[in-house]
């Protein structure tokens, strides 16, 4: 696990002391050791955490022997023993026991064809100095970040964006189209970047080119097909249990493969109390399990957790959390270098931190959701789908009522979510990608909401890529081509890079995506529950307390926490201060006029628009100057719907 960074082109800058700095700025991904390398019109930088073959040489960038093949590379190759025993077959002699040199040989033996071998979490950079090309490259599921910017000719990479502002007048114009996004979704997709100029290689992707004339073309190399058989009669033989067990256990058998102490982030779940189980089975290392534990009785899972642990024989520790404060929020930013407004990071952070002293390997529970069926709205639309098929005149005469009704009205957001075309209620949940809610709307500055119409430019554009599938499928993809890559593995790289551990999850695990993509939907999801073939596997290797609770998300109460009378003193300076740093990125009266609406406690909460306004001043004051140039919106900011929808939408604002 490790920072890369990069730069190819000709004129690339000479004096060492600038990537000395850049480098710095990755130290965290990488604490154990640094390199760089370079040549004619290229360059390679990397940090270094070791997991696999600590002793010098695995040192990156690494060459081959002859010279002519160089990589850099972030992440573990998983099934790397597998290929080694391959390529030594075929005479490949290794120096090292280490991941690093199993890929590099593999990849100047069949360059980009080997992205398909690999099962793992990556992103590569590749060099042949004999043809002078390069070769990009991102895992499949976008476990592990490659940001890029190409300019005059030449192209920078690294793991993380401020690397890529630590370079020489790096260029810092604020997308303002991004601003709505993140205000709308709380995180930036893979297609978009807070500053122009700047993108990151999207999951399952790889780019290559000549060093004298980089420019950068992603390529596709893997794409989640989810394709369910027809009739749930299918999935009764498909999806039996004992392979599901078997596909699981070898995917949790690989990711314990490791030269450091293991741990578990253990919730009271079933996904990572399978992980747990399984793990424990395996019983190789010694493994001890970590759990946040909250406050809030209806976020805390600590005695599910610790029936887990208990009735596995683990180790238990107990990372208890306390309330946040703003200077969290502060620290958070500099993390995660793009506004990032899930409140769930706060304590992922924390219990990074506290795992660092115990373990440099984790293994969670991430992904299960996304592969079975998990998520609250996945039942949701389960139980009200056949609201989207309502005849127009029906859902129109649903949206006009949902205009009527007050902004806090929780049946008003329902109804204005249920009567999105092409049953695109499937694609947002609460407080995220809804555009058309009259809350978000007024928190936008007057030239976001101008443009702004039902949902935002990515979600409807992920979701019209998965017309022809059931609902429950069209979700799934969704999520695994925004909500996973840009939410929940941005907030659980940053924040377990910031604290050099490595996070790793058996249900990214691509052939057990692979699996459950061509599993029947009604197999996986009714309209009460989810995740049923999990379920019945966990029947087997958990508690019954365990396997029978309530579904509870990992964050922090934070509704409550935002009307605390410090938190909402201090909020207001911040946001509604005549003298902020940003104040054209949101609208002070509606932002005033949202807060006392929270306050009130009547009807919705907005925690989750306030949480990301405050992440955003945060990240302003942080990242950004008085003087700092914008970029003006473009002319299809959002998505656009039905006019009808639109002209509704502004009515609504209107008239609250």
């Amino acid at each position: 696990m490790c920072g890369i960074f990069g730069e190819l082109g000709q004129g690339r800058q000479a004096d060492t002391a600038i990537y000395s700095a850049i480098s710095k700025k990755l130290a965290h991904r990488g604490p154990d050791d640094e390199g760089i390398d370079a040549g004619d019109a290229w360059l390679l930088g990397f940090r270094r955490l070791s997991i696999l073959d600590l002793s010098p040489s695995g040192h990156q960038p690494m060459r081959t022997p002859d010279g002519r093949f160089i990589i850099v590379f972030n992440g573990e190759i998983y099934n790397y023993r597998e290929l080694r025993l391959e390529l030594e077959a075929s005479g490949v002699r290794f120096r090292s026991h280490s991941d690093t040199e199993v890929l590099l040989n593999l990849l100047a033996r069949s360059g980009a064809k080997a992205l398909t071998r690999l099962n793992g979490m990556f992103s590569i950079a590749f060099l042949d100095l004999q043809r002078r090309t390069f070769l990009l490259a991102r895992d499949r599921l976008g476990v592990k970040p490659l940001y890029w910017h190409e300019s005059q000719g030449r192209v920078r990479f690294a793991s993380e964006l401020k690397a890529l502002l630590a370079w020489p007048n790096a260029p810092r114009i604020l997308d303002r189209a991004a601003v709505a996004e993140y205000l709308s979704l709380g995180y930036l997709t893979n297609g978009s970047c807070i500053f122009k100029g700047y993108n990151k290689l999207a999951p399952g992707h790889f780019a290559e080119g000549s060093l004298d004339q980089p420019h950068i073309d992603p390529v596709r190399y893997w794409n989640i097909t989810i394709a369910p058989p027809s009739t749930h009669e299918e999935f009764e033989e498909a999806a039996d249990q004992d392979a599901l067990e078997a596909l699981l256990s070898d995917a949790v058998s690989l990711r314990l493969r490791s030269d450091v102490p293991v741990g578990i982030f253990l919730s009271g779940g079933i996904d990572s109390g399978l992980v747990a189980a399984l793990a424990s089975e395996v019983g190789r290392v010694p493994l001890q399990c970590l759990t946040v534990g909250f406050e809030a009785e209806s976020h805390d899972e600590t005695e599910l957790a610790r029936a887990t642990a208990n009735h596995l024989g683990l180790e238990f520790r107990l990372l208890q959390q306390r309330p946040p404060t703003l200077d969290d929020v502060d620290m958070m930013i500099r993390t995660f270098d793009e506004p990032f407004g899930d409140p769930s990071a706060l304590p992922t952070m924390l219990m990074c931190a506290a795992a660092s002293e115990h373990a440099t390997v984790l293994l969670s529970g991430d992904g299960g959701d996304e592969a079975f069926g998990g998520y609250r709205r996945y039942i949701e639309m389960a139980r009200y789908g056949w609201m989207s098929k309502l005849p127009g005149s029906a859902r129109q005469a649903c949206a006009w009522l949902a205009c009527l009704l007050p902004v806090q009205s929780r049946l008003a957001y329902r109804l204005a979510k249920a009567t999105l075309p092409d049953g695109a209620m499937g694609a947002v949940f609460d407080g995220q990608g809804l555009t058309r809610d009259p809350a978000f709307r007024m928190i936008l500055p007057a030239d976001l909401r101008a443009v702004a119409t039902d949902m935002a430019t990515s979600v409807t554009q992920l979701w019209q890529k998965t017309a022809g599938l059931d609902p429950l499928s069209r979700q799934r993809a969704f999520d695994y081509g925004a909500y996973l890559p840009d939410d929940v593995l941005v907030k659980v790289d940053r924040a377990s890079m910031a604290h050099s551990i490595e996070v790793r999850s058996p249900f990214l695990d691509y052939r057990l995506v692979e699996w459950a993509c061509h599993q029947a939907s009604a197999a996986l999801v009714n309209d009460s529950i989810g995740k049923l073939p999990l379920r019945r596997l966990a029947r087997r290797k958990l508690p019954d307390r365990v396997t029978k609770a309530q579904k509870r998300g990992f964050g922090i109460p934070i509704d409550a926490w935002l009307r605390r009378p410090e938190t909402r003193a201090a909020m207001r300076e911040r946001l509604l201060d005549t003298d902020s740093q940003r104040p054209d990125l949101w609208d002070r009266t509606g932002v005033a006029r949202l807060m006392n609406l929270h306050d009130r406690q009547a009807g919705r909460n907005f925690g989750d628009y306030l949480w990301r306004l405050l992440v955003l001043d945060a990240w302003s004051r942080h990242y950004l100057d008085s003087a700092a140039p914008t970029a003006p919106p473009p002319s299809i900011l959002l998505a656009s719907g039905p006019a009808s929808l639109v002209t509704l939408g502004r009515t609504a604002e209107s008239a609250q």
